[in-house]
């Protein structure tokens, strides 16, 4: 294999504008349905349950922190990360039991509509995935280095790309990120984050280009909205600031622990993000380990906004598991949820330093939270095995 392109196949006519030229391949994992799915969607063998909640109460309105619906995943499995639709009527989330699997839901219904399983993944790999803005899904594992992605319709698999050894980067990988305009795809892996073209998957940049004596592992990868800068972890600070395209570095957070999480405002402003000490030595800890959120604007590196959490890091069979969408920008940057407050989900108004609510219905650690792009719900999942659906403030 070329040394300077990832390996892709393809496997839907249908993508051929984006994804063409390349060569077919099959790939171990399959869909399986739902209890309740459409007719549109073939019915399997076994899946998720949703809790419905009675017509006639979906229909009330919903008061900040009021909760929509719960979906609950089989034997209580952990929920690892979650994404919206781009018009938010979709919430796909993936779990991290013995055989990983990712699940697409619609909230209006509260209906389980695809369940998506890879016998290949590592069950404490799958580390995240992202509903691009071409209504693609994507997730991340790590004992076979692939990174599938699927029709969210019907989980039919398009394209895979192949991250593990002689692509280009080193294993483990921790997380990624597709860039806003879908077209290129950074890993954040053991010595270096990798930009892909994803086309191609053509190595489009190396960051940094000669890493220190032993790597600089990065467990966060993060595009700014316009897709010019890259947020990564240093090794000697919290976070480093790229130029997407030449590569230069021109801002970086000083904090001396680990950033296992971060995510950029939508106005491109402010870059808020999670830091822990000791992550990854004390990951697999069954009790979460101290944290900070921190949010800064991100010219000047003005701190605006810094919390005391609680996070918790699983160990996989390759290295520590982070959970990197634990914070939620709401659309208009005026919000931010976060998770890493145990089994609480607190949502903050950034400008006024304001608790604007505090979302207790979890029975354990939250993982991860997602606004949705209407800005009207957040959805939050955690190691109680569910997904719930709750309405945000401000809207």
């Amino acid at each position: 294999m070329n040394s300077n392109s990832l390996c892709l196949a393809c496997h839907d006519r249908g993508m051929e504008g984006t994804l063409a030229g390349l060569t077919q391949r099959q790939v171990g994992a399959g869909v399986r349905g739902c209890p309740r799915l459409p007719a549109s969607v073939p019915a399997g063998v076994g899946g998720a349950t949703a809790i419905m909640a009675p017509s006639s109460q979906a229909r009330l309105p919903f008061a900040a922190g009021v909760t929509l619906a719960t979906f609950r995943t089989p034997a209580g499995v952990a929920v690892a990360d979650l994404a919206w639709s781009p018009d938010s009527r979709l919430l796909a989330y993936c779990t991290a039991g013995e055989i990983p699997d990712l699940r697409v839901c619609d909230t209006g219904s509260q209906k389980t509509l695809v369940l998506y399983q890879n016998e290949a993944v590592d069950a404490l790999s799958v580390f995240g995935w992202f509903v691009s803005g071409t209504s693609l899904v994507s997730f991340l594992g790590l004992s076979r280095g692939l990174l599938p992605v699927l029709t969210p319709a019907n989980g039919r698999g398009l394209a895979h790309y192949g991250v593990g050894p002689g692509s280009g980067i080193s294993l483990p990988h921790y997380s990624f990120a597709w860039s806003p305009d879908g077209r290129r795809l950074a890993v954040a892996g053991k010595t270096q984050v990798v930009v892909i073209e994803g086309s191609c998957g053509q190595i489009l940049a190396v960051y940094p280009q000669q890493p220190p004596p032993g790597g600089q592992p990065s467990y966060i990868v993060a595009w700014s909205p316009d897709g010019q800068t890259l947020a990564s972890a240093g090794r000697r600070h919290a976070v480093q600031l790229w130029e997407a395209a030449t590569g230069r570095s021109w801002q970086y957070f000083p904090e001396q622990g680990q950033a296992i999480a971060a995510a950029w405002s939508p106005d491109g402003r402010a870059l808020a993000y999670m830091v822990g000490w000791d992550m990854v030595r004390c990951a697999g800890s069954a009790l979460p380990l101290p944290v900070r959120i921190i949010v800064r604007e991100v010219e000047t590196g003005r701190q605006l906004l810094v919390l005391q959490g609680r996070f918790l890091v699983d160990l996989g069979r390759l290295g520590p598991v982070v959970y990197p969408h634990s914070l939620a920008w709401s659309p208009d940057s005026r919000y931010l949820a976060t998770a890493g407050q145990g089994a609480e989900v607190q949502v903050w108004e950034v400008g006024s330093q304001r608790l604007a609510l505090s979302y207790r219905k979890h029975q354990a650690t939250v993982l991860a939270v997602a606004w949705s792009p209407d800005g009207r719900w957040i959805a939050s999942g955690g190691r109680d095995g569910t997904v719930r659906v709750w309405r945000a403030p401000g809207c």
